[in-house]
């Protein structure tokens, strides 16, 4: 079994309330997070990708950091978690992927991975023009 941490990239982490703490997400925030779970020896350390919050009055995830460039930092300081950023198949292209992959798991020496995610909330990718319709879980396959 493999034991990690889901980082929060995102605003308020993963509660949705107003009586929790509110808190911006920082690249320092994932770096503490990040090195406390290395030295009590978690596995593994994942970030999501969000592109669009839900809003309201907790802006739930209205304020994201992005994936891949915060997980190189976090490659960067430290030195024996595995790091995994998440791309949307809807939003880069799979060479480029394999790119930023290859360039990141230099920098950690061998520990990064990629989480591939299809796209769920519609909303994400109307607002930039690319929700493909229907067709949106088939892109999945580009990247195999």
């Amino acid at each position: 079994m493999k034991i990690g941490v889901f980082v929060p990239i995102g605003n308020n982490g993963w509660l949705i309330s107003t009586h929790a703490p509110q808190y911006m997400p920082t690249f320092e925030l994932n770096k503490a997070i990040v090195q406390k779970a290395e030295h009590y020896h978690f596995d593994f350390a994942l970030s999501m990708i969000k592109l669009r919050g839900f809003g309201g009055k907790t802006e739930f995830w209205d304020h994201n950091l992005e994936s891949f460039t915060l997980m190189a930092g976090l490659a960067a300081v430290t030195s024996r978690i595995q790091i995994y950023a998440t791309a949307a198949t809807l939003t880069l292209p799979p060479a480029i992927v394999a790119r930023m992959a290859a360039t990141i798991d230099s920098i950690s020496g061998g520990r990064f991975g990629v989480n591939l995610v299809t796209g769920w909330q519609k909303p994400e990718y109307e607002q930039m023009g690319i929700w493909p319709g229907d067709d949106y879980f088939s892109r999945r396959y580009d990247y195999l």
